[in-house]
């Protein structure tokens, strides 16, 4: 064993051996961990695990997660899998990660080949740990624990091919259900009764539904030159995934079959995770039955793919069913089996069925991990319902999940649609307090917050605390204050939103179409119309093409005035330019000849008599607009004749007569509706 201790010591040198002794008090809880795991290499008994328990509990209490090891070797690969994936997802700091992969390490080693059959069995944990250590050290679990776990794996492949070579003695198989993927032991899940303000440990991250996790279910083929074939196969079809050529994956995968080759779960998941990306649902679900047909063991990561696949496309139902075949075949579905039908709900904006979900997932002992909170505030945060996302934010910062910037601005983003400046200043400040450091987005759902109530001030304020904050500005972020502006009431919201639109370029933004049309809107509101068009020709010199919006918010401050021909010339350049009419432009352009002195009866019936033909809607505020050019008889008989008879509204005041609304006010009641 002497090379493989000289390999770790060298890769390691704080974490040398001083000994057979475990307890080494002037080592650091990671160093004892690692020097243990290279005296259980030494070893390679189950005296090793004996001497490692202590820190190996240590380890798992670090990582949130208990892991028994009182039967021994037996057990070890098993408890192996679920500290790995326990560490990958609830580990909050580096050391604990470290600690805990060390100890996995530890325990597959000493486990000395009396679990598995066959050597071959074993080599397959091991070609399954090497990878996962070699993706630590990319998501940040330390340089050092991902070195030591390839050197180890390394090691243990080397050993175990020499072993094969040399003893043919034969072991006792290890039960069929321990040697099943991802299937954790009870000892590795950890319960906390109600109230306790703990959280249960459940194996079953979300690294454990990748393809290699999928790989390790199965047993590989039975020769090195299989072995290789299956890899390069795996290879090429991951590569023409990840080029986006689908077919070509296919076609590879069809040709090795044709071939003779027996492919492996994970060249069907790559396939499958390929048809997900697309949202081709059932391109994914030809591949399952494909997969199934070959004899090619199913695992929940494929169908956790295919529901993934189904969630994209807006299929929530079709979640749902992949998640109880899931159930009907006798295996567990995983946090992320869960999720991604939470997901589905919530893209939908349905936070009712999402919460459900939630509820049955904790039902089965499966506790949520961020992810599915986060899609679960998200679906309350998409219809605003500030109440149910503060809710469940605050159940998951009980639960000491990790809340990321995503999450509080979610909420924000709901106050900010339900108006409550108050409650999106409060999150963010809470956001702080909690140590996350707010973005760009966040601070734009704020002002957002702010523009909705019409509260400039405060719009502007968490602008410049933003700059102050050292977070650059964007173009959504200045739109977001202009549409402030739109909302003060009074002639300066235009002067304002040509001032932030000359901040932006100043800024050196580049502003796009939204931003200009912010500012037109904002003038057009305000009735300053020279204002609007001199930012309309900005924006056409920029050459952003305008929309049906930027048209019907130009044609507003001439519309309120009665200036017909202005808004006729706008409608021309309108047509002149492709865009279609609809129902907004058509009221301020009715509103614009009933406004006029003298009235434009005519203008106005051919103008509504054309839109009708080209299919342009009619709501309530263009019959109103309509009623008040022709008068009611004249409306009354144009309705009868192109719309089927529908009613013209008939409020009434006290008095008994139609109350007078002012242009402006009618067409304000228009924005709104839109």
């Amino acid at each position: 064993q002497s090379p493989l201790r000289d390999l770790i010591v060298q890769a390691l040198p704080s974490a040398s051996p001083r000994g057979s002794s475990a307890r080494t008090s002037s080592r650091s809880s990671s160093s004892q961990t690692l020097h243990i795991a290279t005296m259980s290499a030494i070893a390679g008994t189950s005296a090793a695990i004996d001497a490692a328990a202590p820190i190996f509990a240590d380890v798992a209490r670090a990582g949130k997660s208990r892991c028994a090891t009182s039967d021994g070797h037996r057990r070890a690969p098993i408890i192996a899998k679920a500290v790995v994936k326990s560490a990958a997802t609830r580990s909050s700091s580096r050391l604990s990660t470290l600690g805990a992969i060390a100890a996995v390490v530890s325990v597959v080693l000493a486990a000395d080949f009396l679990v598995f059959a066959d050597t071959e069995r074993q080599a397959g944990l091991a070609a399954w740990l090497l990878p996962l250590l070699a993706d630590g050290s990319a998501g940040g679990w330390g340089l050092e624990a991902a070195l030591c776990g390839c050197l180890v794996s390394a090691a243990l492949i080397q050993r175990l091919a020499s072993h094969k070579r040399s003893s043919g003695a034969a072991v006792e198989p290890a039960p069929a259900k321990q040697l099943s993927a991802g299937a954790a032991h009870p000892a590795s899940v950890a319960a906390v009764g109600p109230g306790g303000g703990g959280r249960r440990s459940m194996a079953g991250a979300r690294r454990a539904s990748s393809p290699l996790d999928a790989a390790a279910a199965q047993p590989p083929p039975q020769s090195q030159q299989q072995r290789g074939a299956v890899a390069k196969l795996n290879s090429a079809i991951d590569a023409a995934a990840k080029r986006g050529d689908v077919a070509a994956a296919g076609q590879l995968l069809r040709d090795f079959e044709a071939d003779g080759g027996q492919a492996a779960t994970v060249s069907y998941n790559l396939i499958i995770r390929a048809c997900a990306r697309k949202s081709d649902v059932a391109s994914c679900e030809h591949w399952l039955k494909r997969m199934e047909g070959a004899g090619v063991e199913v695992t929940v990561c494929t169908y956790n793919t295919v529901m993934d696949a189904c969630a994209k496309a807006g299929a929530a139902e079709a979640c749902e069913t992949w998640l109880k075949r899931i159930l009907e075949r006798g295996m567990d579905p995983n946090v992320i089996s869960y999720a991604t039908v939470i997901y589905a709900h919530a893209r939908r904006g349905d936070p009712g069925q999402a919460e459900q979900w939630l509820k049955r997932m904790l039902a089965a002992g499966i506790e949520p991990d961020a992810v599915a909170y986060n899609s679960l505030i998200h679906a309350f945060s998409v219809k605003g319902d500030v109440a149910g996302a503060s809710r469940w934010l605050l159940e998951m910062r009980r639960l000491a999940l990790d809340t990321s910037v995503a999450t509080y601005t979610s909420v924000i983003d709901a106050c900010a649609k339900a108006g409550n400046t108050e409650a999106a200043e409060q999150w963010l400040k809470a956001a702080l307090e909690d140590g996350v450091q707010p973005n760009v987005v966040t601070y734009c759902a704020v002002i957002d917050a702010c523009a909705k109530a019409g509260n400039l001030q405060r719009a502007e304020h968490w602008h410049d605390a933003m700059i102050a904050a050292r977070i650059a500005p964007n173009a959504h972020s200045f739109t977001a204050v202009i549409n402030a502006c739109a909302k003060k009431a009074g002639p300066d919201g235009g002067k304002m939103a040509e001032r932030w639109l000359d901040k932006s370029t100043d800024a050196g933004i580049i502003c796009d179409a939204a931003i200009f049309s912010s500012a037109i809107d904002a003038c057009g509101k305000a009735g300053d119309a020279e204002r609007a068009m001199r930012i309309f020709r900005r924006m056409k010199a920029a050459g952003h093409r305008p929309t049906i919006i930027t048209f019907a918010s130009l044609a507003r401050p001439f519309a309120y005035r009665g200036d017909w021909v202005k808004v006729e010339n706008i409608a021309s350049t309108m047509a002149s330019e492709g865009v279609k009419s609809n129902e907004y432009f058509l009221y301020a352009q009715l509103l614009s000849y009933a406004v006029a002195r003298p009235k434009q009866a005519e203008r106005a019936e051919a103008c509504f008599r054309q839109s009708i033909q080209t299919g342009v809607g009619v709501n309530e505020h263009v019959v109103n607009a309509l009623m008040r050019a022709v008068g009611r008889p004249r409306c009354d008989q144009l309705m009868e004749e192109l719309c089927g008879g529908r009613e013209v509204p008939k409020a009434r005041n006290a008095g008994g007569t139609r109350p007078q609304r002012s242009a402006r006010a009618s067409l304000d009641g228009a924005d709104a509706a839109a």
